[in-house]
């Protein structure tokens, strides 16, 4: 059994910057490479905004982790013309690289990070091509997310997804509990290795406690306004107006306009500030000085099938973290003593941890605490390094 395995992610078009799924990519790229291992990102096509990211070359390594634009581009092109071009040649590129790679003995397995069902069959076919395994990166139950009314091709592939995906792929990466007997229901003899929300403990490096007013901390997409509002909805209970309340958001300037005007209807004396693109120093900087961490789960299948990625880096900072009693928090974590969990997704039992975290710093600074070991020993990249290498060594023998 050679040692140095070569492996690339694809079906992602943003490395090494972006939100939870390419933080999820380096956690399990730094993992691999603890293990001796050799990792690339390939995306197609590039998505990014040559204003916010002038400086980012097609292809170089970061943190060890090799990448490429196939390409040959890392934006997204203004012109409809020149992104179909760009999308063709990425394709072909692409192919090339996999073949190349393949000729140097450079390609072992491919882990898929894609929501689109037909570019699983597509990686499928090219792995039976250029002989090698592919690993299904699933992190969602797509089928249960929401979509318009009109959204009809979202949902054909949403659905064909979760049914046939874990199938076609030589194994899986499952995030949660729901989504491994999700993978055993479509292909009860699926090789699979549960890997959660990951964490890197290195973030918290020098970062400085700050001698500021107190507040509670919410990161998230403002595509999740319905639990952004349940947030502000739950905050606008409580009794105490000594604690503020941060909400950081990034997403589309209409969904965040309407964040900012319902925080104000809700709070006009403005003791909700809201941040966006804030710098990965600044976002840990708030996290570690909050008084609690923010993160509410519904009752739905989206939620239980989901590990939200800022939930490791909430733990890490050793500060208490307010969820609800669902999915993966509820197999982790046990209210009162290493979180702080609302039975329901209700804002006045949400409201009720708030205040209970307001009124009692000295216990719930030890809850955090506890917390951060749970996560220490169940989410560090570094612990699941050789549980993921010697996994990988099982789909090869298969």
């Amino acid at each position: 059994m050679k040692n140095k395995k070569s492996i690339v992610f694809l079906g992602y078009g943003e490395f090494p910057y972006g939100f939870a799924e390419v933080q999820k990519i380096i956690l399990i790229s730094k993992s691999l490479i603890i293990s001796n291992n050799k990792v690339t990102v390939i995306c197609r096509n590039g998505y990014h905004n040559s204003s916010e990211r002038p400086n980012l070359n097609r292809s170089g390594v970061y943190e060890n982790i090799n990448y490429i634009y196939a390409s040959g581009s890392v934006f997204r092109n203004k012109n409809f013309l020149r992104r179909r071009i760009n999308h063709v040649k990425g394709r072909i590129n692409e192919i090339l690289l996999l073949r190349n790679y393949k000729k140097r003995k450079e390609l072992d397995y491919a882990i898929l990070s894609t929501r689109n069902f037909y570019s699983i069959v597509y990686y499928s076919i090219l792995s039976k091509l250029f002989k090698f395994k592919t690993i299904l990166n699933y992190v969602e139950y797509y089928s249960a997310m929401e979509k318009g009314k009109f959204q009809i091709s979202k949902k054909i592939n949403d659905t064909l997804f979760d049914r046939l995906a874990p199938s076609i792929s030589d194994a899986v990466f499952p995030i949660s509990e729901f989504l491994i007997e999700q993978t055993k229901r479509v292909s009860p003899y699926k090789n699979y290795l549960k890997i959660p929300g990951l964490t890197d403990f290195d973030n918290y490096k020098g970062i400085e406690t700050l001698n500021i007013e107190k507040y509670f901390l919410f990161c998230g997409h403002a595509a999740y306004k319905e639990i952004i509002y349940f947030i502000i909805d739950s905050y606008s209970l409580l009794k105490s107006n000594s604690v503020k309340l941060y909400l950081v958001i990034n997403g589309d300037q209409e969904d965040l306009n309407s964040i900012k005007e319902y925080a104000l209807m809700k709070d006009p004396s403005k003791k909700i500030n809201i941040y966006s693109k804030l710098s990965q120093k600044e976002l840990f900087t708030y996290y570690y000085n909050a008084l609690a961490l923010l993160i509410p789960l519904r009752p739905t299948f989206q939620d239980i099938a989901r590990f939200p990625h800022k939930t490791g880096e909430y733990l890490a900072s050793g500060n208490p973290v307010i969820s609800t009693n669902y999915g993966e928090v509820k197999n982790y974590f046990t209210d009162g003593e290493n979180m702080l969990l609302a039975e329901a997704y209700d804002i006045y039992l949400f409201a009720e941890k708030m205040e209970y975290a307001i009124s009692n710093p000295q216990e719930v600074k030890e809850i955090g605490l506890k917390g951060k070991n749970v996560a220490i020993k169940l989410f560090d990249y570094r612990y699941k390094a050789q549980e993921i290498d010697d996994f990988l060594n099982s789909v090869l023998t298969d």
